[in-house]
């Protein structure tokens, strides 16, 4: 039998005040899922990217992770064919990928204050795909009204006329 420390510890407390202080759901579903672990290299990592985290934000940096939802519900969804996502939904999605360009950008490009190089940081985020394309085509499509602007939509099909076989000339009636 394995016994653990986590309830000396007072895990489940600590987590649950740690879930308090997150700033939005995704963060608040990561850190609900955490649970005390023996997997020394998972350990390892989690202190390096404390450490290199806490580097980044000692040179004054920081990164808003408010608001962001926890997207793989839309995403699952719009896997669906036929289906589309609200206006508000998607805009939701596009917050979180947004966020995730800036984070990728800071990564490449970290505070000059932060003489040290971050590789765990790095090796994480290195997952984080390019959305500038993305990014790009959805900038003002989204109005402050939460409706789509017009010139994303394909235009409404218009009706073909059937083929004129009478002979008689349609542009002259």
């Amino acid at each position: 039998m394995l016994h653990s420390s986590a309830p000396v510890l007072e895990f489940e407390s600590f987590r649950d005040m740690l879930v308090a202080y997150t700033a939005s759901e995704l963060g608040r579903s990561r850190v609900a899922a955490l649970a005390p672990s023996i997997d020394a290299a998972w350990i390892r990592r989690q202190q390096q990217w404390t450490a290199e985290i806490a580097r980044y934000l000692a040179t004054g940096a920081r990164f808003d992770f408010g608001g962001l939802i926890d997207p793989q519900r839309e995403l699952e969804r719009s896997r669906i064919e036929g289906a589309s996502l609200e206006p508000a939904e998607l805009s939701q999605v596009l917050i979180v990928v947004d966020r995730a360009a800036e984070w990728r950008e800071i990564v490449s490009h970290p505070p000059a204050a932060l003489k040290l190089e971050w590789p765990g940081v790095e090796e994480l985020s290195s997952e984080i795909a390019d959305f500038t394309e993305l990014l790009r085509f959805f900038r003002n499509k989204i109005l402050p009204d939460g409706t789509l602007d017009d010139l994303i939509l394909p235009p409404p099909a218009t009706p073909k006329s059937p083929p004129n076989t009478s002979g008689i000339d349609n542009q002259c009636l």
